[in-house]
């Protein structure tokens, strides 16, 4: 047996020590956004207390947690300064809250689990953010989201973030699931463009049941071209989406192979 058991309790020790820190910065980050959010409301930028959090979580993740993100491609963010965007990307675990920090767009909201808008704090600051939440299976809540997702998009000209797999998805590989259509024809209604992000496959950094947590690491993601809807038919839709999602899982293999060759390197 050697010092085997002892490793294994000394890493299960390091996961939680590094999980605790994690949830540490999204509470301080959250109360961060929450004490930007009165003057955000006072000039008429509530979707910019999101920004705020965001600006926070990212100083805490790099300085507190170890983690850096490398944004490739992120020339392609500029159109989300002067109109709306959709931004779509693949969701894989709460690592999503750290590179979501190094690209938030300063007029913004993201899309999440009613779930979320209970946990003490956190759903606070993403309520006064002004986000959007959904309860899956829920035509009512479904139907609620579409029209306030539609006043965002064409009244306050703000940019929503949306997760089309539906759920987190922590694929060891990096596999995408199917993408539902949401996103592509709320995108369609109002001549919207889409910008698709990938993400590495996040598992080798956060494992819940590996007990693995890691420091010191860089995640590393593409912001692929934005995508014109002006003279989108609803009929072309559904190959919008399956192109969307192809796109994206190109971008996740490519990044997840460089990610690796540079675990290698190192």
């Amino acid at each position: 047996m050697g010092l085997r058991p002892l490793y294994d309790v000394l890493a299960k020790l390091f996961f939680f020590l590094q999980l605790a820190l994690f949830i540490q910065c999204v509470l301080v980050a959250s109360v961060a956004g929450m004490l930007a959010s009165p003057l955000m409301r006072a000039v008429r930028r509530t979707p910019a207390t999101n920004w705020a959090g965001a600006l926070a979580m990212r100083v805490l993740a790099e300085h507190i947690l170890g983690i850096t993100v490398e944004v490739i491609g992120a020339e392609n963010l500029v159109h989300t300064r002067d109109r709306p965007c959709i931004i779509v990307a693949n969701h894989q675990s709460l690592l999503d809250s750290v590179w979501l920090s190094w690209i938030f767009p300063r007029r913004a909201v993201i899309v999440a689990n009613m779930s979320i808008s209970r946990i003490p704090i956190l759903g606070w600051f993403m309520r006064l953010g002004g986000n959007l939440f959904v309860k899956q299976g829920d035509n009512q809540s479904i139907k609620a989201l579409f029209e306030d997702s539609l006043h965002y998009l064409e009244k306050e000209r703000t940019s929503i973030v949306m997760f089309p797999e539906g759920k987190r998805n922590p694929s060891e590989r990096g596999s995408l699931l199917e993408f539902k259509k949401g996103a592509f024809y709320l995108a369609y209604c109002t001549h919207t463009p889409i910008i698709p992000i990938a993400v590495q496959c996040t598992h080798p950094l956060y494992s819940w049941d590996a007990c693995r947590f890691r420091r010191n690491c860089i995640i590393r993601i593409r912001v692929l071209a934005p995508i014109s809807t002006q003279c989108l038919a609803e009929e072309d839709i559904p190959d919008l989406v399956s192109n969307t999602r192809n796109d994206i899982q190109k971008a996740c293999i490519s990044l997840t192979s460089i990610a690796t060759q540079t675990d290698v390197a190192a």
